[in-house]
């Protein structure tokens, strides 16, 4: 069995230091401790171990692990630092402005900003010059503006202007030898014109041409031994796939895995669920706890539950389930606005809700056939020989023949009126002074409720007639 160990030199600055990789063999019997006599002092050229690989002569022990990055450091620490450009993270914040920096000694250049230039300590010698700076470097560069120095030339075609300021460069370029309207930071890209006038925007703008800037982190995309996984170059392209290819849906057992367009659409459909069992629980709990002979309360379409939005208008104090249902009944109902309107052009009737335009184009504007689709001439429509009357229908007659034959079809119920003891028992006695019999027939129990009492001036309770048309029903198919 081989014993593994590893030696690390230590000594000043610039000694020499590298992290060695020993294998010696297991030590014998006679010797406890191996000799590291020979191993104090590693040679330069045996290689070390970066990231996984063996590297021979070198002192940046530390490379980035990042794709496509192929930076290395001598140091933890510069490695550190190196990797929050690719991370993002700036812990150094100024506590006078609040900006962070990458670096700690970037925040001290920056603190300075914030002392009054007298406390600069390298001061300009040359005449009529006040200004001061931290460094001896921006000196020099501020000796050399004084002296004249353009370091910055120009190398496009036959230009060969200089200048002093690496920013007069880049806007010289952009006026004289680019296209009208160009910034200074243009993007090398192929086929990309694009420009921009600060280099962190220009940053910002070639992540655009990553092509695997993005990916689905859906359970079917991800990479396996089978497929690779799904790179998108932009966050709309990513949004568009998850839309067509993983849609939100339900998971509700009624609803078989409906899908929606969207998460806010699936969150408004679960509300529903929630909504329709809360309000099937509070059904269950009134119906224990009624009394039987009381009628029970007419159920509200939609439901009780979820009517947060209530109607301000005084008197009215009707609620609903959503802003927008709010706002579409006070424009309606309460400031009378009407935006569905006929197309037709001797109509024009307009209605405050969709629905109602419809059932009026159904009823009033029934299409016609190609026979009766031409109409005759204003002048002929007058002449009273195209004038025809039919004296059943304003007799009644064709009304009463139709009812009789719904009647004998058993489709239909007369009007027991005036003989009604079976639906009002002994307080129908005074309805038969004077009576005759009532022509109209009925299929509902809630058409003959509603016969009565404007016909007849009868009040009569529902479960009554509902039994009653039920009992007929029952003689009329025996």
């Amino acid at each position: 069995m081989k014993n593994v160990y590893q030696t690390t030199v230590l000594g000043k600055r610039k000694a020499y230091c590298q992290l060695v990789l020993h294998l010696s063999p297991a030590p014998t019997s006679s010797s406890s401790q191996p000799d590291h006599s020979e191993s104090d002092q590693p040679s330069q050229n045996q290689p070390i171990i970066i990231n996984g690989q063996l590297v021979p002569g070198t002192k940046k022990c530390y490379r980035c692990t990042f794709a496509s990055c192929k930076k290395a450091y001598s140091k933890p620490s510069r490695l550190e630092e190196h990797q929050r450009t690719h991370t993002g993270q700036r812990p150094f914040i100024c506590e006078t402005c609040g900006k962070s920096y990458l670096r700690d000694t970037h925040l001290h250049a920056h603190a300075r900003s914030h002392l009054p230039e007298a406390s600069r300590p390298l001061a300009c010698e040359r005449p009529n010059c006040e200004k001061r700076f931290w460094t001896s470097q921006h000196l020099q560069v501020h000796y050399s503006w004084h002296d004249g120095a353009k370091p910055y030339r120009c190398n496009e075609g036959d230009c060969r202007q200089a200048f002093a300021k690496h920013h007069l460069l880049r806007t010289h370029i952009c006026v004289e030898h680019a296209p009208p309207g160009t910034k200074p930071y243009r993007c090398e890209h192929d086929r990309c014109t694009k420009s921009f006038d600060t280099n962190q925007h220009l940053k910002t703008h070639q992540k655009t041409h990553d092509d695997k800037r993005y990916t689905c982190v859906h359970v079917s995309c991800l990479a396996n031994n089978i497929n690779s996984p799904n790179f998108f170059p932009t966050w709309s392209a990513l949004q568009s796939h998850i839309r067509a290819a993983h849609p939100p849906a339900c998971s509700h057992p009624s609803c078989n895995g409906r899908t929606f367009a969207s998460q806010a659409n699936l969150r408004a459909h679960l509300k529903r669920h929630e909504q329709r069992e809360t309000e099937q629980e509070l059904d269950e709990g009134i119906e224990l706890l009624s009394d039987s002979e009381v009628p029970s309360k007419k159920r509200r379409r939609g439901g009780e539950c979820g009517r947060d939005w209530k109607c301000d208008f005084q008197g009215c104090g009707k609620e609903f389930k959503s802003k927008k249902a709010l706002g579409t009944h006070t424009n309606v109902t309460h400031l009378g606005k009407r935006d569905f309107v006929c197309h037709y052009e001797d109509c024009k009737q307009s209605f405050g809700y969709k629905h109602l335009l419809q059932r009026h184009s159904a009823k009033v504007h029934q299409p016609t056939t190609d026979a009766s689709e031409e109409e005759p001439p204003e002048s002929d429509a007058r002449e009273p020989s195209e004038v025809t009357f039919d004296i059943d229908a304003i007799t009644g007659n064709t009304y009463t023949q139709h009812a009789n034959d719904r009647v004998n079809s058993s489709k239909a119920l007369r009007c027991p009126y005036p003989d009604i003891r079976d639906l009002t028992g002994d307080d129908a006695i005074k309805f038969l002074v004077g009576g005759h019999n009532c022509a109209y027939v009925f299929s509902r129990g809630y058409d003959l409720r509603r016969h009565l009492h404007a016909t007849h001036d009868i009040e009569v309770s529902k479960e009554s007639v509902d039994s009653w048309v039920r009992k007929q029903k029952k003689v009329t198919n025996s």
